[in-house]
């Protein structure tokens, strides 16, 4: 009998592929998945293109890293990372324990404030069980950290599974923290029932093997959760900009030392124009923020 020829996609294992994403689609951001036809707070699949408003999986494994995107929005890389924020080492070999920029809580800072920082995040990877048990990554950052701690925390304390994560079948929802100038999208997961079948727990279980250690790239740019936080933050910034020191600022043409000149004549350069700055108060209704107290939310 003549030996069957074998395809060499049958030499390919999980370490020869790009798994692929759910992502959460933002307000901002997003163009792919909402040209076909996803809305913000609906789960975009980056390889297959299916729209889902939420997920059911089996964790295979929750991998914690962290990222420094630096301040920049337009940034294509991250400046500095880790991929085993456990190993407490940066890419390059940097000591990750006392670097000034570590910041393991995400979620309890302001947006403005954490776009500098080399934040904490996790990657959940998992078998979709709604989609042919396809292998998927979810992957968390900001505030979204907090609820995967929180999935960690339902996965290690719970007794009937003793480690075998791939018995509990997690669902995913989006939740939507609103804020006085719009609105993020969040990881809500929980685990709903467990796996009883015997015959699908081994399935499972194998599955599960075949993926530990399947590399797992980096995002290709800054997340865009953390887009929408850092822009709604500056929004909030530029209603509160003060405009007596903007107009002192605008009205600085330089002439002799410590002087400047303006429409108005001469004028002392730090007290400023004093007939710019009245008609700036004049002009310039005094602005309220609304919800002022939310800032430290969003």
């Amino acid at each position: 009998m003549k030996k069957e020829i074998r395809p060499k996609l049958d030499e390919y294992g999980a370490g020869d592929m790009v798994l692929p994403e759910w992502r959460l689609v933002q307000r901002i951001g997003g163009d792919w998945a909402k040209g076909q036809g996803a809305n913000p707070g609906q789960f975009h699949n980056t390889i297959t293109d299916d729209i889902s408003d939420e997920l059911n999986i089996v964790v295979v494994d929750i991998l914690e890293g962290r990222t420094r995107w630096g301040e920049e929005i337009g940034s294509e890389g991250p400046e500095c990372y880790s991929l085993d924020a456990k190993s407490n080492l940066s890419a390059n070999g940097d000591d990750c324990q006392g670097c000034k920029y570590r910041l393991d809580t995400p979620w309890s800072v302001k947006a403005s404030e954490r776009r500098a920082m080399c934040c904490l995040n996790f990657t959940i990877m998992g078998i979709d069980t709604d989609h042919d048990n396809l292998p998927v990554l979810v992957r968390a950052h900001g505030v979204a950290v907090k609820p995967v701690r929180e999935l960690i925390t339902q996965l290690k304390l719970n007794r009937t599974l003793k480690r075998q994560y791939y018995q509990a079948v997690v669902n995913i929802k989006s939740e939507e923290k609103k804020t006085a100038f719009g609105s993020v999208y969040t990881l809500h997961p929980k685990i709903i029932r467990l796996v009883t079948d015997e015959s699908m727990v081994q399935q499972l279980r194998l599955q599960s093997q075949e993926l530990l250690g399947a590399p797992i790239a980096l995002p290709e740019s800054r997340p865009e959760e953390e887009i929408a936080e850092v822009e709604g933050v500056e929004e909030v910034e530029e209603v509160g900009r003060d405009v007596v020191k903007e107009a002192v600022a605008a009205t600085k043409p330089r002439t002799a030392a410590g002087k400047g000149y303006c429409r108005h004549g001469e004028f002392d350069l730090i007290k400023g124009c004093p007939q710019c700055i009245a008609a700036a108060r004049k002009t310039t209704p005094p602005v309220e923020i609304p919800g002022a107290d939310l800032w430290d939310n969003i």
